[in-house]
């Protein structure tokens, strides 16, 4: 045992009183009231023991128990390290001795480490300290555990919040029973340390439930029920004791809303009729028939709930994802920090192919940045200093530093995500009809059943009364409801809520979206301009060379564009972006340089005529023209403009034939191409330049011009819905 004073890390000293036992093999516990008591576990002094001790490889992890003395079980692999040694780095460690091991691991709140038994374990992972650890780990995929999660889906449910809007997360699921989660993500936009710390954060920002969450086994059970009915039916009736007791078990839920309805409502509801079939079943010995009526009612509220959570989980990530990460400039370095630590007017730098993290005014740069999914804007936009980028826009090309205004929940993006989870998983009108309807049919499903058992006795009063259609509607709503979301999902429709497919036999107004529901979402290249002797066909090739190996929306349709004509793009000896405005590369021994008409001044190349007033001309119908400099004059140019989807005009006229009287667009792009498409599809009205905050006030407007104000439908962008 060693008891005095020692060093906890650079500048920080404990009292005298540190004790050192030895309570179990392969456990070394530490003592001492002022750093260990739970009070303390947040506090410097604490933080800086377990970032001086987790430091070594021989500490597994560090374990606080509630116990009279305050202590930390430090636990090590006795397979691989003796005591002594392990006590000798740990001595040299505390008392200051040892060599500064670089920057200090960031230390997870004690509340996100501790479990139900209220035992907080540290770990070192993922260049943390943290109370989770990894089961399961590859590239792209990772299982992480941790004890605080045992039956508190309130916690779980905070993470998916989280990872619902976290970039670069692909999939996951949480399980609150094994204490996991699942997690499938790019590792090109985030790390195994980055979702560790946005797990955390999520946990630390959370209130934690004081009761642990009840085992919801019912559908299990009905299903146990249901093989165990059938045997003691028909083959071994010694069982039916056993059976019947389940079935009533499995049957209380019924019992439970027949009381309510009763009791509360003061009516006779479908409940009551289930309540009494479960009665007959029992009474006449009717156990399979019952049992099975009790699996069906519990399979539909299972088909409930699953239908709700993966509503939610489908609108969110479709819109609302954003980096949780950002670089931000201080002191002339780029330093990686979560966006939750973000103030007003700090300088954050957004490289090519990055999302925008924040809402903010551009302080520095030039960039082209893809905001379709914001604007319904059909072709990036170029952006320069004093201009206003939003959050989960694209930079498809060049480098700015930004001046926060908006981070976090407070951007567009993310309060437009929030609308859709308020709204998402609304029970179907049609399904509240149909149990409505069927609350109706109790009294002559009674009157009937009376019937029946004068005629038949119990056993036929029994069977008439498990007819009822109340059964059949649970089943069908949520089922309907479920398979259709789904349907729509697999063919790019995304639904907000059931009302929507409630209304849509009602509607007289069809309010399109442009970007991404007429349009496609990449631009197509039009006309292609060539100047100073340049052939047409060598200036898409140039261009095409210089795009391909990028993947934004303009070089996609370039090398299309290339494709289609059959052209062989030429080798290129280099790459590389001038202050991020464009593209320079060696083709052929010529210098290419393709990009825009501002990136091209900067270079001191002019444009001719005819490319000028191409430029003038695309820009009054909405189009975008990329130019392309062959060594250092003006080549060409690439006109890139939005293509209609070729199903348009089919839909179209199939609305029409279904009595949908009015047909309008809603955009956030320039007027003269949302008249033009129009004009081209016969649509009644347009509206332009619209953003996305201004959307709500045009449909209210439809909504009042129309015959009914609830006969309106929306089709937007998928990620705008």
């Amino acid at each position: 045992m060693y008891d005095g004073p020692m060093a906890v890390g650079p500048g920080v000293t404990a009292e005298s009183g540190i004790k050192v036992v030895f309570p179990e093999a392969g456990v070394i516990r530490v003592e001492n009231a002022r750093m260990f008591s739970y009070s303390a576990l947040d506090g410097a002094l604490c933080r800086r023991f377990l970032q001086a001790v987790l430091r070594l490889p021989a500490i597994e992890d560090a374990t606080f128990a509630p116990t009279r003395t305050p202590s930390v079980d430090l636990r090590y692999d006795m397979r691989r390290y003796r005591r002594k040694h392990v006590l000798d780095q740990l001595a040299l460690l505390l008392s200051g001795g040892a060599a500064d091991a670089g920057k200090p691991m960031p230390v997870a709140a004690a509340a996100t480490a501790r479990d139900r038994h209220g035992v907080v374990r540290y770990r070192r992972y993922a260049g943390r300290i943290t109370g989770w650890r990894a089961e399961r780990e590859r590239l792209g995929a990772v299982r992480l555990n941790n004890p605080l999660l045992h039956r508190k889906r309130a916690l779980c449910d905070a993470i998916e919040r989280e990872l619902m809007g976290a970039l670069g997360v692909n999939r996951f699921d949480t399980d609150a029973v094994k204490c996991r989660v699942d997690i499938e993500y790019d590792p090109r936009r985030i790390n195994v340390a980055q979702l560790v710390e946005i797990l955390d954060t999520a946990l630390a920002a959370t209130e934690h439930p004081a009761q642990l969450d009840k085992i919801n086994r019912e559908l299990t059970i009905c299903t146990a029920s249901l093989p165990l009915a059938a045997l003691a039916q028909f083959a071994v009736p010694a069982l039916l004791p056993v059976s019947a007791a389940l079935f009533a078990y499995t049957a209380l839920p019924s019992f439970k809303g027949a009381w309510r309805v009763v009791t509360k409502e003061r009516r006779l509801g479908v409940d009551v009729l289930d309540a009494i079939v479960v009665l007959a079943c029992l009474g006449t010995g009717e156990v399979l028939a019952g049992t099975i009526l009790c699996w069906c009612l519990s399979f539909g509220r299972f088909l409930v709930r699953r239908t709700e959570d993966s509503s939610k989980k489908m609108l969110l990530g479709a819109f609302g994802k954003q980096p949780r990460f950002v670089w931000l400039l201080m002191d002339g370095q780029e330093i990686q920090l979560s966006t939750d630590k973000l103030h007003k007017g700090d300088i954050v730098v957004v490289h090519t192919g990055e999302v925008v993290p924040v809402d903010g005014i551009i302080v520095e740069g030039l960039a082209m940045i893809d905001q379709h999914a914001l604007t319904g804007e059909s072709t990036p936009a170029e952006k320069g200093v004093g201009d206003q980028v939003f959050a989960s826009t694209v930079m498809v090309a060049g480098k700015m530093h930004v001046s926060v205004e908006k981070s976090g929940e407070q951007t567009a993006t993310s309060k437009i995500a929030q609308i859709l989870n308020d709204t998402a998983g609304y029970t179907l009108a049609s399904q509240q009809r149909g149990e409505q309807l069927a609350d109706k049919a109790v009294i002559p499903t009674l009157a009937v059943g009376a019937l029946a058992l004068g005629a038949m006795g119990p056993q036929g009063a029994a069977a008439v009364l498990n007819s009822d259609m109340g059964t059949g509607i649970r089943m069908a709503a949520p089922l309907a409801m479920l398979s259709t979301l789904a349907l729509c999902a697999q063919r790019g429709v995304l639904v907000k809520d059931g009302r929507a497919l409630d209304l849509l036999c009602e509607i007289d107004t069809v309010l399109f979206d442009k970007t991404g529901t007429l349009t496609r979402e990449r631009p197509e290249v039009g006309r292609i301009i060539a100047a100073n002797g340049h052939a047409r066909a060598d200036i898409l090739r140039y261009a095409a060379a210089a795009e391909h190996r990028f993947h934004h929306p303009i070089a996609l349709a370039i090398l299309q564009k290339a494709e289609e004509e059959g052209l062989e793009l030429p080798r290129t000896d280099s790459t590389q972006y001038k202050l991020g405005y464009g593209i320079t590369v060696g083709v052929e021994g010529r210098q290419i340089r393709v990009g825009s008409r501002r990136f091209l001044e900067l270079e001191g190349v002019g444009l001719t005529p005819e490319v000028a007033a191409a430029l003038d001309e695309a820009h009054r119908e909405g189009h975008t023209m990329v130019m392309v400099a062959v060594d250092d004059a003006l080549g060409g140019a690439l006109e890139l403009r939005a293509s209609v989807r070729p199903e348009v005009p089919e839909i179209i006229k199939g609305l029409r034939a279904r009595g949908i009287k009015h047909i309008a667009i809603i955009s956030g792009d320039h007027e003269a191409p949302t008249r033009k498409l129009a004009a081209e599809l016969g649509i009644d009205r347009y509206f332009a330049q619209v953003l996305p905050t201004e959307k709500a006030d045009y449909v209210e407007k439809l909504q009042k011009e129309a015959a009914r104000s609830a006969s309106l439908a929306t089709a937007s962008t998928t990620r705008s819905r």
